[in-house]
Order: C-alpha cells, then structure tokens, then sequence
C-alpha cells in the first residue's frame, strides 16, 4: 500500500465512489475527533503546569508586552492565507497539467473551498496526536470525495509538500553558509551552519535531478511490482515508492513555481510566520542577531516533521536550541518559542475548526452534483467536475 495514499480507505481508491459507504465513518470520526479533542486538552493542561512548576518562565511570559503579541495574531492570519494560496496555486495547476501525462484532478477546486480544506487540515492536525500524518488524512479524504483519484492525490501532494518547504531549504542553506562564514552577523556553531546548509544542498540538488527525470518519468504499474520481504523490507518499499513518486511531483513542483500565487503563497507563508515568531521574542526579551533569529526559525520548521500535535515539542525545541546556541538565555528563549506557539496554534485551531463545518457542507455539495450528474447520464457514477 502508498505509504502516501494509505489514508484513503480501499472502498473510495479510485475515481467511483459510494456515498452511502462513508455515513458510518463520518460519524465514527466525529466521536474519534472529540476525543482527541478532549486528550489534547488535557495535554495542553499538563503543559501549562508545568510551565507553571517553572516560574522564571513564566514570569517571563507574564512581563511580555502585550501589544506586540496581539500585533503577531494578524501576521500569523497572513501566513495561514499564504499557505491557503500556495495549496489553490498547486491544486489549480494540477487541474490545468494537460500535457506530458500529467493527472488531471475531476474537480479544480476554488480559492474558498481551498482555504476551508487547507485551514481545516491545519487545525485538525494541530489538534489530533497524529500531528501532519492526520491532517493531511483529513486533505486525502477531502480529495478523495471531490473526485481526485489515488495517483493524482500522491502526484499534487507530492508537488506540494516539495514547494512548501522550498524556501525553508533554501534558507537554511543560504544562511549556514552566511553565518559559517562570517558574511552576516551570527556567532553559531559549525553544526548549526555548515552541516545543515550541506544537507539543505543536498536536498535542493535531489529535489532538481528528480524534476529532471520526472518530465518523462512513468510509474511502474503497482501491480506488477514484486513484494519485498526480508531485512529493512518496510524500508526499502518506502524508499521504492518515494522513488516512484518524487520524479514526477518534482517536475510538477517546478512548472507550478511558473504560477505568481504559487510563488507568493511560498514566501508569504513562512515570511509573515517568522514576522510572529520575532515578535514572539521580542514580546519578552530583546532579540539577537536577525541571522540567527532567522536560523533559529527555519531550522525550527524541520521539527514539524515528527508527527506530534501541531509539531508541539519538535518545532519549539530545536527553535529554542539554535537561539539558546546564539546567545539567548534559556529561560527567555523558552518564553518567546512559548508566546509565539500560542498565536500560531490558537490562530489555526480558532480558524480551521470554524471552516471545517463549511468544508462538510461543501462536500455534500459535490456529492450531490455527482449524483445529479450520474442521474442524468444514465447511472455513470463519474463525478462531474464544478466550475
């Protein structure tokens, strides 16, 4: 099974779908939901304990100023409706991919229905302990009933977990190298410069040679692949299938930086986020070198990976580790990560779970013009693409 389309459940693989079959599993999420609603909850109480079980941080986080948190809520709404732009750019693209094989999804999707997927993709991970894996379970399933099938879900996605994490590549290159060598101001470590800007060229120069490659790339047929078994066999499958399906969402990554939303929601996204993260800090400390400050937040992004809620633990502790590492003192670095996570959570959480409940009604709003439309072609169950 895709590791990245193993979300959808076998029943909906494809581009026919039942209705019928997913009423049980909307309610069984639904339940599942409020639970992990209430978990979360009381993990967040256990966080705010201990925080209080440390009172220099904590008074830190009291003395902030006000102001200038309450000025990081509106850059942080700006990097979420970045992100919304980056995700309608891709998926408008993918639509409009006519030439060379590229996968042609049933359905575009508007700007609105985009910013109601995104957002509530958003908010669910941040809630639920799966973290980015349920999150982007809650997109496939979205997807999937608005009639993209497997193959084109694992191809856009692909493309756009590749262009929303471009610029944190590049800047973490571009700065290891600044820093490291003394072109910009920034006292770090050679681990925290040099070693990360290698690996970020490494990754950049991967990324291009499988765009290269994926111009006339086809994926092999799943059913012909034969199974592997043996030593490290879930590994090498994955790395299989990585290999099937970069090439060509890294081609379709670089035709879609053609578009100006793609390119903006790109630099808008982690531009007006790092914006609130400044000013998380400098809501209780003076900050340090903007270089660093810089470092601090993109190498702090690479924690969103580790699937936990909302990257809670990944994010803001390498973010503290690199600021700590700059000259920050712990207590104060703490307190800032801590501020600026609760603009960036409570902003996602407050939006994405209000457009959720317009995201459910617009799904029922394609299934009702699939069936319409099966109606009127005689029983076709072939969903009809909206305008």
């Amino acid at each position: 099974m895709s590791h990245l389309t193993r979300y959808i459940p076998q029943r909906i693989r494809g581009k026919h779908i039942d209705p019928k079959a997913w009423r049980h599993m909307d309610r069984a999420a639904h339940k599942q939901l409020l639970k992990r609603i209430i978990t979360y909850a009381i993990f967040l109480l256990i966080i705010f304990f201990v925080i209080k079980l440390v009172p220099r941080i904590w008074a830190d986080v009291e003395a902030g100023d006000p102001k200038l948190v309450a000025l990081a809520v509106p850059f942080e709404i700006l990097s979420v409706g970045g992100y919304v732009l980056l995700f309608w750019a891709v998926y408008g693209a993918a639509a409009r991919m006519l030439a060379q094989g590229s996968d042609t999804p049933a359905r575009p999707l508007s700007l609105k229905e985009s910013m109601q997927l995104t957002t509530s993709r958003l908010a669910l991970g941040d809630t639920l302990p799966g973290g980015g894996a349920t999150g982007f379970a809650v997109q496939f399933w979205a997807l999937a009933r608005a009639g993209f099938n497997a193959a084109q879900i694992s191809r856009t996605t692909t493309a756009f977990l590749i262009l929303s994490n471009t610029v944190m590549t590049v800047m973490i290159m571009v700065l290891g190298v600044a820093i490291g060598a003394g072109i910009v101001a920034g006292d770090l470590h050679p681990a925290l410069t040099w070693i990360p800007a290698a690996i970020a060229a490494g990754v950049v120069v991967v990324i291009l040679l499988f765009a290269r490659k994926g111009k006339t790339f086809v994926p092999p047929d799943p059913d012909s692949r034969k199974q592997l078994t043996g030593r490290f066999a879930k590994a090498r499958t994955l790395i299989r299938e990585v290999g099937d399906r970069l090439p060509p969402g890294a081609y379709d990554a670089i035709r879609t930086l053609r578009r100006p939303a793609a390119l903006t929601g790109m630099i808008t996204n982690p531009g007006f986020d790092f914006v609130a993260f400044y000013l998380g800090i400098a809501s209780v400390t003076e900050p340090i070198a903007l270089p660093v400050m810089l470092m601090a937040y993109f190498i702090g992004q690479v924690g969103s990976l580790v699937p936990l809620p909302g990257g809670i633990g990944g994010v803001q502790g390498l973010a503290i580790a690199v600021l700590v590492a700059g000259g920050m003192e712990a207590h104060y670095a703490t307190a800032g990560v801590l501020v600026w996570t609760g603009v960036s959570l409570g902003t996602q959480i407050v939006w994405g779970m209000w457009q959720y409940w317009f995201l459910r009604k617009s799904i029922k709003r394609w299934q009702a013009d699939d069936d319409a439309a099966a109606a009127g072609s005689g029983g076709a169950s072939a969903p009809a693409p909206s305008a």
